[in-house]
């Protein structure tokens, strides 16, 4: 199967390192909070909203299909070394 549709399917290990998801959550929870208190409104207020919303659960599930297609892992190598310990499985 090619990447392209194992990345649909969802079917591929974690490839998002910790700084990685830190950075997005953060960048969500900022775009989240400034639709909360208004700073952000209307059309483009729901299209950001909907991308927080996707862009903190890349970094909940620690998969991103972006990542992936480009062939890409942010994990370091410590975390890759962690990650072995505990037998979780990335790209």
């Amino acid at each position: 199967m090619n990447r392209f549709l194992k990345g649909l399917s969802y079917g591929f290990s974690r490839n998002l390192g910790k700084n990685d998801r830190i950075i997005r959550t953060v960048i969500a929870l900022a775009v989240l909070a400034s639709w909360a208190f208004g700073a952000i409104s209307g059309t483009v207020g729901i299209i950001l909203g909907v991308f927080a919303i996707m862009i903190l659960g890349t970094a909940a599930s620690a998969r991103c299909g972006v990542t992936y297609w480009m062939n890409a892992c942010t994990i370091s190598q410590k975390e890759k070394a962690e990650l072995d310990a505990n037998g979780i499985k990335y790209e």
